[in-house]
């Protein structure tokens, strides 16, 4: 997150938008952490001299893109938040939605690209890891709830992400945002039974990560996402040609 503020003068950019990446820059340099406050707006307005309207507008735009959380109350104000994949799926699917990227075509996406992740992830998975990917796992085939059952199958692939990111956070990034846009479907038409098949094969998959066997974590994980593919069509038959939806929340 590391930014160079732009100069002020720079032409047709707002001056909320030059407050907004100001803002970015000072919070990355300052090494903030999620849960951090931000100075007041009016200390803030003050110090770069322009107005609480301007401040507040830059502070909505990074309340937007969910870097900060603003409060409200006595001990109210900007805070800092922990950035998820899931922002950065919100933030993607409004682009989805302008190009017109369908359903089925980000479900291509995901069969391109997360039988590589547990390729890489058998490659540079760490035994931390592994023990966080084998509880989960485990919980998964405990649980009888159909939100957990879909939570954990989430995290799940977010893991595999993790693994397979470890030099390199844009992958892990990508491929972990790219999946939870499904996550709001997953409850649709899905049973229990069906959830407990996926943890199942999730179990598979640790195995062959844990085991270090990159060609089979693929293949294992290619199956996976081509079923998951042929599930979504079969269950959203008139969804699956549909402009991705943006995800405001």
């Amino acid at each position: 997150m590391s930014l160079t503020p732009p100069t002020r003068a720079r032409r047709g950019v707002k001056l909320a938008e030059q407050l907004a990446h100001e803002l970015v820059a000072e919070i990355s340099r300052s090494n903030m952490k999620a849960g951090d406050r931000l100075q007041s707006e009016v200390l803030m307005a003050e110090q770069r001299g322009v107005s609480r309207a301007s401040l507040r507008e830059a502070l909505r735009i990074l309340e937007v893109h969910g870097l900060i959380t603003i409060r409200t109350g006595p001990n109210g104000g900007p805070v800092l938040t922990d950035l998820t994949a899931r922002d950065f799926a919100r933030m993607t699917t409004l682009h989805f939605n302008a190009a017109g990227v369908t359903f089925r075509e980000l479900l291509d996406a995901r069969v391109v690209l997360e039988p590589r992740m547990a390729e890489l992830a058998a490659a540079k998975r760490t035994s931390e890891q592994m023990l966080e990917l084998r509880s989960n796992v485990r919980d998964h085939r405990r649980a009888t709830d159909l939100q957990d059952l879909v939570r954990y199958a989430h995290d799940f692939h977010e893991l595999v992400a993790d693994m397979a990111g470890n030099d390199n956070r844009a992958l892990s990034l990508m491929t972990a945002s790219i999946h939870g846009i499904f996550d709001v479907y997953l409850h649709r038409g899905r049973s229990v039974e069906a959830m407990l098949h996926t943890a199942d094969v999730h179990g598979e998959l640790s195995d062959a990560i844990e085991e270090g066997n990159a060609e089979r974590a693929e293949a294992l994980m290619e199956a996976h996402m081509l079923a998951s593919a042929e599930t979504f069509a079969r269950e959203n038959p008139t969804l699956i040609d549909q402009t991705v939806s943006w995800m405001s929340t």
